[in-house]
């Protein structure tokens, strides 16, 4: 990596060390070595995490057993109570490799969030031959080749629960990518039995262990496993392998040592830490390292890696070959507490999650449901360390991602799955919206929630708030403007005027400031009874342009609360 290039990635998410310095008491130290604290292509959009050849790198295999014992046992990664380290100047985060922002920056039409990742509507598998089985997962199934060599991954529904994992995919890849993650093609599919290929190369891995030519009689034993549609199809997801080399999964811990681009800790990476809050409204329990994809792509001497979340047959109920278990979103699978009570109390003691009474339902849908859902208190299938280390301002950049998905859009998603009974789609619909309208009351309400702060040529102020837009909190009785001077080399605020209380999102700034300022700052509180944590300042730095102001800066958490956080944060 470059001198310049590792200056101008190292800017993401450290501007903030010229504020803290001085509650560490290392301004000199740190201060100047920082400035200026804004530079002239600040905020950072795009994190260019492509520049250097990352050619070298080879596949890092994983195993589930490992991988629950390391997360649950050896506690990987760092635990720190410290902001995200690739936001940028505004805390938001930047286009990269892992994650490209949609709806949560622009909006998208209905048509472009059901559409996901695909680039064609629809798919007719018919004929493309069998090349592999599936040597990976629980979900029955095979690999298939289309006419221009072209892998995909077919995956069949459990006999019991028809449409239940193969709408469960499609849903939570649709989902996923509007919010802004890189996830593969998938569609849904009818597979005639009789128009079934075997590749006279096509292989697969044998009870023995062994690898051996594929035959028809293996091609019925996966169909046997598989959820037959009254016209004599099975239904399928086919989703088309990623372009590339693949690499393995990626950890939600440290970096990946053959990627010289990776300079940021996993744990401390935005996207991956408020992905517990995505996961936790889509019940994505299984959002673990292992269903992620890391792939090898670009032409020689320029080869950089993407990251993928994929496999989403465990979300909104579906076990993938089963209903869910009603543990899943409640409680670790090795959690010692409640383990210990009910020993203690000889059974007495009865975990809340087992009384909740799951409504009759369409064998499609599996265990989900929205009333007795918690969204602080959701857990994963094990322990994860970004997830472990998201912090309030990381679960409200997340939710007002969530925000975005209107219930019309969440009816059209979940549309995609083409379930035969419209109860399902329904349900699973009524209970996306509860659970959205539960991690909006969440996290939205967690911190401060200004946004959208803008300052025009004359000095007019004007912001919003978050959570009174998504209809989750009334408005505050009054908002206090605190302006001041900012030395954009010194990292000093000089106060300019008294403070100002206003009832509405909208107010001027001191005459005076705006004639003597390149640089200037408002604190903003909000003032809410029912929300006293809404009085900590929202801070939002301008720098003037020849046509005005822009919004530069955003600091959400105050200075000497962060301060403080890093403290521990380098101590541990």
């Amino acid at each position: 990596m470059s001198s310049s290039q590792a200056r101008r990635r190292g800017r993401i998410g450290v501007w903030l060390l010229v504020g803290l310095s001085a509650g560490l008491g290392t301004l000199t130290a740190l201060g100047h070595a920082a400035a200026p604290r804004f530079y002239p292509d600040d905020p950072i959009q795009v994190d260019d995490d492509r520049a250097v050849d990352a050619g070298a790198a080879s596949p890092i295999d994983g195993t589930n057993a490992y991988d629950f014992v390391e997360h649950t046992f050896l506690k990987r990664g760092e635990r720190a109570d410290i902001p995200a380290r690739n936001v940028n100047t505004l805390d938001e985060v930047p286009d990269s490799t892992w994650f490209t922002n949609r709806i949560g920056r622009r909006p998208m039409s209905l048509d472009e969030i059901v559409r996901g990742p695909n680039q064609v509507d629809t798919l007719d598998i018919d004929g493309w031959p069998i090349v592999q089985g599936k040597s990976q997962g629980v979900t029955p199934g095979y690999r298939v080749q289309d006419p221009s060599g072209r892998l995909y991954q077919i995956k069949f529904d459990p006999p019991g629960h028809p449409e239940m994992a193969s709408g469960a995919e499609v849903i939570g890849a649709a989902f996923y990518h509007a919010m802004g993650y890189n996830v593969v093609q998938g569609h849904l599919v009818d597979i005639d039995p009789a128009a079934i290929a075997i590749a006279p190369d096509a292989t697969t891995v044998g009870p023995d262990g062994r690898t051996r030519r594929m035959t028809r009689k293996d091609v019925d034993r996966v169909l046997e496993s598989a959820a037959r549609q009254p016209n004599g199809k099975y239904r399928a997801l086919a989703s088309r392998f990623a372009e590339g080399k693949p690499l393995g999964s990626f950890k939600y811990y440290g970096t990946r040592p053959d990627d010289p681009n990776d300079i940021f800790p996993h744990e401390h990476r935005r996207e991956l830490r408020a992905n517990r809050v995505f996961a936790a409204w889509l019940n994505h329990d299984d959002s673990r390292g292992l269903n992620s994809l890391d792939m090898l792509e670009g032409p020689d001497g320029h080869r950089y890696i993407r990251h993928y979340m994929f496999d989403f047959g465990s979300t909104l109920g579906s076990g993938s070959v089963r209903a869910q278990a009603p543990r899943a979103g409640n409680e670790y699978i090795l959690e010692w507490a409640p383990a210990w009570r009910t020993l203690a109390t000889l059974g007495l003691y009865v975990r809340p999650w087992i009384t909740v009474d799951y409504p009759d339902t369409p064998r499609s849908v599996g265990r989900f449901e929205g009333e007795f859902f918690d969204p602080q208190a959701w857990k994963p299938e094990y322990p994860n360390p970004a997830f472990d280390n998201m912090r309030p301002d990381d679960a409200f950049w997340a939710a007002r991602v969530v925000a975005r998905f209107s219930d019309e859009a969440i009816r059209a998603v979940v549309a995609k799955a083409r379930y035969s009974e419209a109860a399902a789609a329904d349900y699973i619909a009524a209970v996306l919206i509860t659970r959205r309208d539960k991690v909006l009351n969440a996290w939205l309400t967690g911190v401060n929630p200004i946004v959208e702060a803008a300052l025009d040529p004359s000095g007019v102020l004007t912001f919003g708030n978050a959570a009174v837009d998504a209809g989750v909190a009334t408005s505050p009785g009054s908002y206090v403007l605190t302006w001041s001077r900012f030395d954009n080399v010194l990292g000093a605020r000089e106060p300019v005027g008294d403070e100002v209380t206003v009832t509405a999102p909208r107010g001027e700034a001191p005459r005076g400031l705006l004639e003597r300022s390149e640089f200037i700052a408002v604190a903003i509180r909000s003032i809410h009874p029912a929300y006293p944590r809404w009085a900590e300042p929202v801070t939002v730095y301008f720098r003037r342009t020849p046509d005005g102001w822009e919004t530069v800066g955003l600091e959400r958490i105050p200075a000497q609360r962060a301060s403080r956080n890093a403290a521990e944060g380098l101590r541990h």
